[in-house]
């Protein structure tokens, strides 16, 4: 049942939230307000001191407003009621105590933590990876990143990751808390709060459905820039009967922080450390997947641990920078390439190529987020994902990637016509020299066979939907990626079993 505040409770919260709000705008308007303020005075000593007044007077508004907040949850019998559970919960958080505190939906803040990575001993000392970031170009390139800061850090980042902006996340509260009692009430959900390297708390929620046929798969789940787990792409793997991990980005709802690309590998990092060690899921059952721009933090994961059983980018770019020039106002395109490069580098392709195992992207067919031309399929940017992945795994192929560009640009990404002949070149190939990568193979071929082999290729790594950006994933979609050693593997099985009439999946 929902929670009834009393009235002097209602009315201070409304302070404290309206306050809040207002703040928010004035951090995402910063860049015009400052000039604003500047020539009305602000920054002069009678300015100054007019400020200081303002703020003394919000100050006693907030404290009065806490207050009554206070005294009408203290003569409220189930605040007080659940406060006592709380705080049992907090002085030692059992299973006991968990499952009274799950019955109660409240502030994430005071949730206890239950994971830390800073606790935890062995895979913490592994040294991760992280791609740099630009540097300084010298006297020219001071001045551009001191900008390219203000963009990213008063309103650039909000519009890469609007999931972050609280009164969104006001707009959409009652989904979320809709979303998570079907998660927990329904499947049985676990929620978990989970303290990252830079001390960041991490909203989670874990689903185990080991009893079904895909169960023992975790699949970890990597949320859009508006996403968020309880309302997001956690539904299609919990469909199928995998057991599921769903996580929220720094500074969306239960998350703290801000989504910078350090604090959203640091939070990867905690929730896959988590899957690990607190929930007991071997690396290779693990499958990692990113919706949209959860592909930055899929990628990285699949880069710091390429054991991983797959990787599922759905509807997933290979750098932003392309993305967000069209966007923004011509003459700010060296700002915006440079402060992006420099605060903001989701540089997907870059990480995906440094991940040896299977793969498997999603391309949406009416994607309008993702493509640099309204309409245009050749402009999906997740074309340039796959055409980089193959170039860094298949080097001496790459001569017939403008076949492979053609290709991608029609609809309906069928095999090539010889493709029984090519999948035996390249079985024949695995055979011999094994499935490691880069594969070297087609160093002696002509060019319409390299043509025809990247295509067959593509066709493997590629699946398409016919849909929008914001389309749910329909399950007939959520499969493991092909793994062209397993596929070696089989079709030798066969072949030495030719005397069978059929073959079977051993």
């Amino acid at each position: 049942m929902d929670y009834v505040p009393k009235t002097i409770e209602k009315w201070g919260d409304t302070v404290l939230t309206s306050l809040t709000y207002a703040a928010s705008i004035a951090q995402y308007t910063s860049l015009f307000i400052l000039p604003f303020a500047y020539r009305r005075g602000w920054f002069t000593t009678e300015g100054v001191i007019l400020m200081s007044k303002f703020l003394t007077g919000v100050g006693i508004v907030v404290v009065g407003a806490m207050y009554l907040r206070a005294l009408g949850r203290f003569t409220n019998p189930i605040y007080t009621k659940f406060l006592q559970i709380l705080l049992e919960a907090q002085a030692d958080m059992s299973a006991v105590n968990k499952r009274a505190l799950s019955k109660f939906d409240f502030d994430f803040s005071a949730w206890p933590v239950e994971f830390r990575m800073s606790e935890l001993e062995g895979d913490a000392s592994k040294p991760r990876s992280y791609l740099d970031q630009v540097g300084s170009s010298g006297l020219i390139g001071i001045p551009l990143d001191a900008l390219g800061w203000l963009l990213t850090h008063s309103f650039g980042l909000k519009m890469v990751y609007p999931g972050s902006i609280q009164m969104l996340q006001a707009m959409v509260e009652r989904p979320l808390m809709d979303g998570r009692m079907k998660l927990i009430e329904g499947y049985g959900g676990q929620r978990f709060k989970l303290l990252t390297r830079d001390n960041n708390s991490i909203d989670t929620l874990f689903v185990e459905q080991k009893s079904k046929l895909n169960g023992k798969t975790l699949v970890i789940c990597c949320e859009g820039n508006a996403g968020f787990y309880e309302i997001g792409v956690m539904a299609t793997p919990l469909e199928d009967g995998y057991s599921v991990l769903g996580w929220n980005h720094p500074g969306f709802y239960g998350s703290t922080g801000e989504p910078f690309p350090p604090q959203e590998a640091a939070a990867a990092d905690v929730v896959m450390q988590f899957a690990i060690h607190k929930l007991g899921f071997s690396v290779e059952n693990i499958v990692v997947t990113g919706w949209s721009i959860g592909g930055f933090t899929a990628s990285w994961l699949a880069m710091n641990f390429p054991e991983i059983k797959g990787l599922i980018l759905d509807a997933t770019f290979d750098d932003l920078v392309p993305l967000a020039i069209p966007r923004m106002p011509g003459v700010m395109s060296p700002l915006v390439d440079r402060g992006i490069k420099k605060y903001i580098n989701l540089n997907v392709a870059d990480q995906v190529a440094r991940y040896p195992g299977p793969l498997r992207l999603i391309r949406r067919t009416r994607d309008e987020m993702i493509s640099t031309s309204d309409g245009e399929l050749w402009s999906n940017r997740g074309n340039n994902l796959l055409i980089s992945v193959l170039s860094v795994r298949y080097p001496n192929l790459e001569s017939g990637a403008s076949a492979l560009a053609d290709w991608l640009s029609v609809q309906g990404l069928h095999p090539p016509q010889d493709e029984d002949l090519v999948a035996g070149v390249l079985f024949s190939y695995i055979d011999q020299h094994g499935a490691t990568f880069p594969c070297l193979i087609g160093e002696d071929m002509d060019q319409q066979t390299k043509q025809q082999l990247l295509i067959y290729l593509a066709s493997k790594h590629m699946s398409e939907l016919d849909t929008s950006h914001c389309t749910p994933l329909p399950v007939s979609h959520f499969t493991l990626p092909w793994d062209p050693a397993i596929d070696s593997q089989f079709v030798n099985v066969c072949q030495k079993d030719a005397q069978s009439e059929s073959c079977s999946d051993e």
